[in-house]
């Protein structure tokens, strides 16, 4: 049994091989800016030690603003210059708008469905104008004054010497969830671990550097165990998001004194006129991110 497993990794090695010459041979034909020779298959992924942006600041020394490396098999820009970034994130923005795949996104963000990570183009630009018209224009934020209002008169009432910091962040979440998902959610009703320590796992997930990202063959075997991790925190946000939208469909906006976002989602779900065309995975990825930027900062 043990020679077939050895013949399947040379087989494996020498397919990763073959694919890095075969990289590296159409890369030569294109004009790409200068960079440090790559490892077959790794590219220049040993260059970069447990500080990236020391080593990637000395190779930019020698190699100038505008540097090309080969992370595995993503063909990488690094900019090091504010000239060289206005070209990037100003001159031609556009180009450079959408973020690369990457593993976590697709386990925890429902394929990068949400506004901050799905790719530029029609369904992008839809979900950011409906957001904007929908959530932060002056007319929507005006219809939640009452909201609001109670949470200012509730924060007076206490006569105590208090954290005013963690008061105003405690309010401004509140009616944040209010405007959003119609309430506000405790702890016991998403989680025993509660909203932070989950969200606090996810950041960590998407941060740390994971070798599917930049050799997507390994991506199956999850050879660092980030996926199960993944799986694992999308399973707990999928099953409250569904929670969310269940209790949105079961209740009606009509017990409630204003239509909240989800409820605005909810109504462009299914329809096939004009230009939200929503479905439960697309809500559902807007409103774990909206969710997480509530929470993470407050």
């Amino acid at each position: 049994m043990a020679w077939i497993w050895i013949a399947l990794t040379f087989a494996l090695l020498a397919h990763l091989l073959f694919r890095s010459l075969l990289w590296k041979t159409q890369t030569k034909k294109k004009e790409l800016p200068p960079g440090p020779r790559g490892f077959p298959i790794l590219g220049n992924l040993p260059s970069l030690g447990k500080n990236p942006h020391h080593d990637l600041r000395k190779l930019a020394q020698k190699y100038g603003p505008i540097m090309y490396l080969r992370l595995g098999f993503m063909p990488t820009i690094i900019v090091s210059s504010p000239e060289a970034a206005e070209l990037v994130l100003k001159t031609h923005d556009l180009v450079f708008a959408s973020r690369p795949p990457q593993e976590a996104m697709k386990h925890m963000l429902y394929e990068q469905r949400n506004l901050s990570f799905s790719p530029y183009g029609p369904y992008w630009r839809n979900v950011r104008k409906m957001c904007t018209l929908e959530l932060l224009s002056n007319a929507k934020v005006k219809s939640f004054e009452c909201i609001r209002r109670e949470g200012s008169a509730y924060a007076s009432l206490d006569r105590a010497t208090i954290n005013l910091s963690g008061k105003i962040s405690s309010l401004s979440t509140d009616m944040n969830c209010r405007m959003i998902f119609g309430k506000k959610y405790l702890d016991e009703e998403f989680d025993k671990r509660g909203f932070k320590a989950w969200i606090q796992e996810g950041m960590i997930l998407t941060a740390t550097p994971n070798i599917g990202d930049y050799i997507p063959c390994f991506a199956p075997l999850d050879l660092q165990g980030l996926t199960r991790r993944m799986k694992a925190v999308s399973k707990v946000f999928d099953t409250f998001l569904e929670k969310i939208i269940d209790e949105h469909l079961e209740y009606g906006k009509e017990q409630r004194q204003s239509k909240d976002f989800v409820d605005v989602m909810l109504g462009f779900m299914g329809s096939n006129e004009g230009e939200y065309h929503m479905d439960r995975p697309h809500i559902k990825a807007i409103m774990l991110v909206i969710h997480r930027c509530v929470h993470f900062l407050f």
